[in-house]
């Protein structure tokens, strides 16, 4: 065939198949047009419809409940609170309860001071011996309590305790005087939480302190009965262990130790003599005059070496303590004993308390804050 469209001459070639083929798919492209034009051509957003006030999300009532809960908790949640202050009426007290420990060194400690001078306490009469906190099955009525030694047993004494009772404690930790009212007990030994009132004149015009403490709960008690008394003073803290790594790192956590006025070590181990080690910078070593160990008398002080003598440790201002044969703590623990008969012998013969002590050694000792106020000064 000779196409009328082509130039003449040019040949086509019939295809019966290709015009098939293009009939389809006009079919096909009128059958999806029709298709398309059937579907809705808009699609409709069902809107839910607003209320007046806005409803609270689940979010919102779940977070109301949960302070519903937590006030609910709070109301409820019982929180110990510190016990107020007794009446106590000491002409009625007639009964003594020394409160032993089953630690047979400090037992073995009382009992010597005990019988050595038990005919000078003449008022001390019918005392009670016990060793554990169990053996008191009953209240404790018109008694004068001296003990206990341990922490421990002294946490668990308050619910024993009656009407007119007064307790001579022989423990020296001190933030258990939370537990008791004000007026019912005093803290006899000498003890670390003192130290850290008698820093006061010696640190009042430092502005920035350093205070590395022992990874134990002496060091954590003490320390923040530090920041208690010394909240104005900008202090940067760190607690260390006992291996070098630790030592090294609770230091290096201080920053720059010549931005430091003074440092001040609470450790009742020996492990703050390696720690001195490790206060130095990359061009000196950190004054030791300018360190304040608070160590509750731990060891024989004549013994150390002369690496330690400038640190600055507690001392009482009429007696060196340093030249003393007897281990410090045992000395410490004989002076408390004998404070505690003293002051029990004298209350129960005036049918009063006594607050001024008179000591052979130690001179004339007031109570103040609950606790002996024994002599100390640092050097």
């Amino acid at each position: 065939m000779i196409s009328s469209k082509l130039p003449m001459g040019v040949a086509t070639k019939y295809n019966p198949f290709s015009i098939i083929l293009f009939f389809k798919n006009i079919f096909l492209f009128i059958i999806l047009i029709t298709f398309f034009s059937c579907a809705p051509t808009t699609i409709d957003t069902i809107k839910k419809v607003e209320p007046d006030t806005e409803p609270k999300t689940q979010i919102d009532e779940e977070e109301t409940k949960t302070d519903e809960i937590l006030e609910s908790d709070v109301q409820n949640l019982n929180i110990p609170q510190k016990p107020d202050n007794k009446i106590i009426n000491f002409s009625k007290i007639d009964n003594t309860l020394v409160f032993l420990t089953e630690d047979s060194l400090l037992t073995t400690l009382f009992y010597d001071v005990f019988l050595k001078n038990i005919e000078k306490y003449q008022f001390l009469k019918d005392i009670n011996f016990v060793y554990s906190i169990d053996e008191i099955n009953e209240q404790l009525t018109n008694t004068i309590i001296i003990g206990p030694t341990s922490s421990e047993e002294l946490r668990l004494l308050p619910p024993k305790l009656g009407d007119n009772t007064y307790i001579l404690a022989l423990s020296n930790d001190y933030s258990l005087i939370e537990k008791f009212a004000d007026n019912e007990i005093v803290f006899i030994p000498n003890s670390p939480y003192l130290h850290i009132e008698k820093l006061k004149p010696y640190i009042k015009n430092a502005e920035t302190v350093g205070v590395l403490y022992k990874q134990n709960d002496y060091g954590l008690k003490v320390f923040n009965y530090y920041k208690k008394n010394y909240p104005l003073i900008f202090t940067k803290s760190s607690s260390y262990g006992a291996s070098a790594i630790d030592l090294e790192l609770s230091v290096n956590l201080l920053g720059n130790l010549d931005e430091l006025d003074l440092i001040i070590v609470i450790d009742d181990t020996y492990s703050y003599k390696d720690l001195v080690g490790y206060l130095a910078t990359d061009k000196k070593t950190y004054p030791l005059e300018k360190v304040y160990l608070i160590d509750n008398f731990l060891e024989q002080r004549n013994n150390l070496e002369n690496y330690y003598k400038p640190i600055n440790r507690s001392n009482f201002d009429n007696i060196d303590i340093s030249k003393m044969i007897e281990p410090h703590r045992e000395y410490l623990f004989k002076q408390s004993i004998e404070l505690a008969l003293s002051i029990a012998n004298k209350t129960l013969k005036k049918k009063d308390f006594i607050n001024l002590i008179d000591h052979k050694n130690l001179g004339n000792l007031n109570i103040r804050n609950q606790m002996i106020d024994y002599p100390i000064i640092f050097d």
